[in-house]
């Protein structure tokens, strides 16, 4: 009770000073970007797992309070940004490890005379329950131990001639969780560095042709905990990617990104898979009206994986949204995302060698098994602006996950670990300047 009077009476108190805004505060040469956020949600699946599972179908539901400050500073044809913010979290029934969640992210631009760019971006978050910082491929969907991730990248961009551009960047990004010396782990702890090279032609003033490379060390830094993973650990990778497209944009009707290539994911430890194959990313948006616009994403990556023997899966994804601003106060928008996760090796019951014992019971009864997830999931939002800062929003969220890894277990009852459906309604406030 005393979270949802907190949110109510922080919402009222913006409000009341919405009639000071605008687009961001200015304060000599910078200018201040404060927001808040309530957000109430209502799931009925916290776990997000099959209701033959134990923890399955679980209702609860969560308010999360998350003020922010953005500060921006431009001269000369350049830039710094910064962005802080602090998320408080708290469910009706479950008891969160951790209830605050902080970020920090840190970009800028610097012209330099001789038309060169100097870039740098750094993201840092103390998070409890944001499993996508630590796996963007969307094996692992709940966790509940606090981790902190860092992910920086800095690059020079040389002008060569009027139409061609050549970039060096360097990039580092490391995840490591700081719960209890007993505490389960969703993930392990890793830590990547590498580097690539850009070259860039410019079709047009808006828009150009690119070609990068890169490559990416990674390392797992495992502990203990990570027994409870029931994976291999020894997942040391080197991976090359080359990737060429399109970015920019088309007579204001379409913008965005088109990238297509290859990548090799090369494990130095173990006789596992390998990754060698097709990726890609497609982002773009039609606007073929100012009030209504499209936008598409696809994408085909690998991501390490904690799932049994297996070095990583790849997941291919494709979605669609649609967004209308129906008058100066009403506003909808409507989506589907469909994602195929694949694993390349076969489930075995000794994880950790032949000889072993079973790892899990699971894993005795599914071996032989070539894992694949099937995700899908349907959105839906209506918002209305009360003024040009202060929204609410209604969201609605369908989430079906089928995968074809199951098995009766010695009751002979049905278990299936990684299907599960998900209903969740959400109910959000914002002020922002």
């Amino acid at each position: 009770m005393r979270t949802k009077l907190i949110v109510a009476g922080l919402l009222t108190a913006g409000l009341c000073l919405a009639s000071w805004a605008g687009d961001g505060i200015p304060v000599g040469n910078a200018v201040f970007y404060p927001s808040i956020e309530g957000i109430y949600t209502s799931t009925d699946n916290l776990y997000m797992v099959d209701s033959s599972m134990q923890g399955g179908d679980v209702s609860d539901e969560f308010w999360i309070i998350r003020p922010s400050l953005g500060i921006e500073i431009p001269f000369n044809e350049s830039f710094i940004r910064m962005d802080v913010g602090y998320q408080y979290k708290d469910y009706n029934h479950y008891n969160l490890s951790d209830h605050n969640s902080y970020h920090f992210d840190f970009k800028g631009l610097f012209k330099l005379s001789n038309g060169a760019k100097l870039t740098f971006n750094n993201h840092v978050i103390r998070g409890v329950q944001e499993v996508n910082e630590f796996d963007p491929g969307y094996e692992r969907v709940f966790g509940d131990t606090p981790f902190v991730r860092e992910d920086a990248k800095i690059g020079l961009e040389l002008p060569v001639n009027q139409r061609n551009e050549l970039g060096f960047y360097g990039l580092y990004n490391q995840v490591h969780f700081t719960g209890g010396a007993y505490q389960a782990r969703p993930f392990y702890n890793y830590e990547q560095s590498g580097g690539g090279l850009t070259w860039k032609y410019a079709t047009s003033p808006t828009s150009s042709w690119l070609l990068d490379g890169r490559y990416i060390d990674s390392s797992p830094n495992s502990e203990r905990q990570d027994v409870l993973l029931h994976t291999a650990m020894q997942k040391h990778y080197h991976q090359y990617d080359i990737v060429t497209g399109w970015e920019g944009n088309h007579k204001d009707i379409m913008s965005g990104s088109i990238k297509v290539g290859y990548s090799k994911m090369d494990f130095t430890n173990n006789d596992y898979s390998n990754f060698h194959g097709l990726i890609g990313d497609a982002t773009l948006g039609f606007q073929p009206a100012k009030e209504f616009k499209i936008d598409f994403v696809a994408s085909r990556h690998p991501y390490q994986s904690t799932y049994n023997i297996n070095n990583y899966y790849t997941a291919t994804v494709g979605q669609l949204q649609l967004q209308q601003e129906v008058t100066h106060y009403f506003f909808w928008t409507a989506g589907y995302r469909y994602q195929e996760n694949g694993y390349p090796d076969k489930t075995r019951a000794d994880v950790y060698g032949p000889g072993n014992i079973p790892t899990t019971l699971e894993f005795l009864l599914t071996q032989g098994e070539l894992r694949k997830d099937k995700i899908s999931r349907m959105y839906g939002e209506v918002g209305f602006h009360f003024t040009k800062q202060f929204s609410v929003r209604l969201n609605y969220r369908h989430e079906d996950r089928e995968s074809n890894i199951d098995y009766h277990d010695v009751y002979g009852i049905l278990r299936k670990p990684y299907s599960y459906t998900e209903n969740r309604f959400s109910v959000q406030g914002s002020l922002a300047w």
